[in-house]
């Protein structure tokens, strides 16, 4: 199989994941509201986040190009999330994902963009647990209606136990 065949495939699987998360999203807030909805699915994310910060942990406190090699830049080497390395030295690595499948998922499902940030919100509680996991601090800048691409990481060394 060609690159560009995988690649395509690979973003597709993420597509459908983003389409499983709208939809048990909108069921869980049919059945339980939206605050109990979004708790669910970030409790949800979050474990699973976990466990891959447990497999990261050895990179921390300040292996950064280990963390841009194995965080940032999976699943493909950064071409499914189109991702920008902005700054990767000794005090810190940041990135940009300029595409990102779960987001276009809902944007082809017709989400609007109040739903889609509640999305991306839930959706983060991986990022945010698999860093802390790893053990690093990260500041998050989730993507909002007007900013191009997705989502911005930055990843510092931890500063508290």
């Amino acid at each position: 199989m060609n690159q560009e065949k995988s690649n395509s495939l690979l973003s597709n699987a993420i597509k459908e994941r983003g389409r499983i998360y709208l939809e048990v999203f909108r069921e869980l807030s049919k059945r339980y509201g939206e605050t109990e909805a979004v708790s669910v699915m970030r409790s949800a994310s979050g474990a699973q986040g976990a466990a891959v910060g447990k497999a990261l942990a050895h990179l921390g406190p300040r292996d950064f190009a280990g963390m841009a090699e194995s965080f940032a830049k999976p699943p493909n080497n950064g071409v499914t999330y189109a991702t920008e390395i902005r700054q990767l030295d000794g005090t810190c690595l940041e990135f940009k994902n300029m595409a990102c499948p779960l987001k276009e998922a809902w944007v082809e499902a017709g989400c609007s963009d109040e739903e889609i940030c509640t999305l991306l919100h839930c959706a983060s509680a991986w990022d945010e647990a698999a860093l802390e996991a790893a053990g690093f601090d990260y500041e998050l800048e989730l993507w909002s209606p007007g900013k191009e691409g997705c989502c911005r990481t930055k990843i510092t060394e931890r500063t508290a136990p």
